[in-house]
């Protein structure tokens, strides 16, 4: 049965970026100039509300969402409103002034990507020096102005498998953090979709091709989770990643998908969809939510997403067993 409101939504609120990360492309698109304006936003959050109050959870991702001029209005004005809000980001802009603001603006969980307590390793991933750096900087200025939860955004790769455990280990003993949050590899956003894209020179090293080390690491998260670590995955969830990365055409067999019951994806130039993988059911600068959200074009979809089977990002990493974040 259909919830009568979504209860999370996720705002594309730009792609554009200034990092050039391996396992996303969004950098190398040009930049829409139809993104919509905060305003728009302002429009589409009070329509939100109207359709069912503020129990909806917001999520404003990217691209980078700090780039957009005005995001930290955007995230006051649905504070406001009572949604609980939450902000992926980078680190990378982040400053003192910027942290003060951030925290002003009463954002309720701010989820910092790092993928490896190693500054050459996270840099290269992100494609950018100084990233590592700036994303601890940004950790000490959003603790130092009482920011409400700090977490961590890490995403599993081949690439850092062998220094997951101490980072795990590391956020653990960090005071200022609440938690992390493990993310599997996927195909890199922005990319032809390719069913076999792992084994491909230009992303394999992206992929834990050694599973001997794989069911080492996962064992080992799955051990300090049972100890109590601050890892917010299920244990479910990362014996599906270790699943996932031996048979990835295999671990969704028999499994239905209902996220089109419960979430819908905003992206920057309104479209929405109920998966980030099928056509969109309509967009906001033409309707309100709510007739989009129980339209014909949306239980169609719904029916698509039923009967999909494939292993996708959201279906991974994102909605195991409804956890959101």
């Amino acid at each position: 049965m259909v919830m009568k409101i979504p209860v999370f939504c996720d705002i594309g609120i730009t792609e554009n970026c200034m990092f050039q990360c391996k396992m996303c492309r969004l950098w190398q698109s040009s930049k829409n100039p139809r993104e919509l304006s905060i305003e728009e936003w302002k429009n589409f959050i009070v329509s939100l509300e109207e359709m069912g109050g503020n129990k909806t959870r917001i999520h404003f991702a990217g691209g980078e969402p700090l780039i957009k001029e005005g995001m930290l209005d955007l995230i006051e004005f649905a504070n406001k409103k009572g949604f609980t809000t939450v902000m992926v980001t980078n680190g990378f802009l982040v400053n003192e002034a910027m942290a003060k603001r951030i925290v002003n603006s009463g954002l309720d969980v701010i989820s910092i990507s790092l993928d490896s307590m190693d500054e050459s390793t996270h840099d290269f991933l992100r494609g950018t020096p100084g990233a590592h750096r700036r994303a601890l900087q940004a950790i000490e200025y959003l603790n130092k102005y009482g920011a409400k939860s700090i977490s961590i955004l890490s995403v599993i790769m081949g690439a850092n498998m062998d220094r997951l455990i101490k980072l795990a280990d590391w956020i653990n003993a960090n005071e200022k953090l609440s938690s992390v949050y493990f993310q599997a590899i996927s195909q890199p956003l922005a990319t032809a979709k390719d069913l076999q894209w792992f084994d491909k020179a230009e992303h394999s090293y992206l992929w834990p091709h050694d599973k001997a080390q794989l069911d080492f690491v996962i064992g080992q998260l799955i051990e300090r989770k049972n100890k109590g670590y601050k890892i917010s995955n299920s244990i479910q969830q990362l014996e599906t990643f270790r699943a996932y990365f031996k048979r990835p055409d295999k671990v969704r067999d028999g499994k239905v998908c209902n996220q089109g019951d419960y979430v819908i994806y905003i992206r920057p130039t309104g479209e929405v969809l109920l998966c980030g993988s099928m056509q969109p059911i309509g967009n906001i600068r033409e309707k309100h939510i709510k007739d989009l959200w129980n339209s014909e074009e949306a239980a169609s979809r719904r029916k698509q997403i039923y009967e999909c089977r494939e292993s996708c990002l959201n279906v991974l990493n994102c909605f195991d067993d409804k956890d959101l974040l």
